[in-house]
């Protein structure tokens, strides 16, 4: 692996660690700051918690997904980056987990597409998939409606909430963008044909759990389509980075931009 890479994966690792936060302790801050979570009008609420069941059903995945990446990538550093993300990803689960308890949330199923999706990552036993499904496709979706849901905020405990959040998951992408060029330098030609055609089952997975969830974005006024334009861009930026460091040209990406594209609009039209 090269040098600047070795020094970035360590880095990652070491800036989780001044950035470490208590959860239960900024949980109960922002409660009491806020004199308790806001009651919202039922049909907000219930969308709001199907949203935030989602995702903690993908911190739940993605808590595991790291300690699987912290047991098999090949270099210290990557393993830390990944041990690193593990322990943010506990935090994110947790603090959720008992946010949404608060908001009297009673457990149910999420989305099917949505359980496909994470298993076919969890489940996987190549490496490069892993490190592609989780870093490049799953966390830039997970950071977008955090993005989003913060900028309207619906709720003000959530919305400062998510703050924290957002700034761990950032750090999670530049795992894929800097350990995947590493493993996928030594794929054979069908085993890059099989990557790419499980990220597109995984990317129409997503798709199809978005359109599941489109009535609940639309309640708290979110437009889907526009919403997964921004998770696009920032799949397509994280892909795009991937491949640079592999010493290609970022245009490769375009045909699968277009298809995207094209398969976006025909599921959320």
């Amino acid at each position: 692996m090269k040098k600047d890479r070795t020094i970035v994966l360590e880095n990652i690792y070491h800036r989780g660690q001044d950035k470490i936060w208590d959860g239960r302790f900024v949980l109960k801050s922002l409660v009491t700051k806020h004199g308790g979570i806001q009651e919202l009008p039922p049909e907000k609420k219930r969308a709001l918690q199907n949203i935030f069941a989602v995702i903690l059903k993908g911190e739940d995945v993605a808590w595991r997904i790291s300690l699987q990446l912290a047991e098999s990538v090949g270099s210290i550093e990557a393993r830390m980056a990944a041990t690193s993300q593990a322990h943010d990803e506990a935090r994110h689960f947790y603090v959720m987990r008992d946010y949404l308890e608060l908001t009297g949330y009673v457990p149910r199923p999420v989305p099917r597409p949505v359980s496909q999706a994470l298993n076919m990552v969890v489940n996987t036993k190549s490496l490069a998939k892993k490190l592609l499904g989780m870093q490049l496709m799953v966390e830039p979706v997970a950071l977008t409606i955090f993005q989003e849901v913060r900028r309207i905020c619906p709720e003000p405990v959530l919305a400062e909430l998510l703050e924290y959040f957002e700034r761990d998951e950032a750090r999670h992408v530049a795992l894929g963008v800097y350990y995947l060029p590493a493993v996928v330098e030594n794929l054979s030609t069908l085993e890059l044909i099989s990557l790419i055609t499980w990220q597109l089952r995984v990317f129409m997975l997503e798709l199809q759990g978005l359109r599941e969830l489109k009535s609940d974005f639309e309640s708290l006024g979110l437009d889907p389509k526009e919403l997964f334009e921004l998770a696009e861009r920032k799949q397509l930026s994280a892909m795009q980075d991937f491949v640079a460091e592999l010493g290609i040209s970022r245009r490769v990406w375009e045909p699968m931009q277009y298809f995207i594209r094209i398969q976006r609009d025909r599921v959320l039209r």
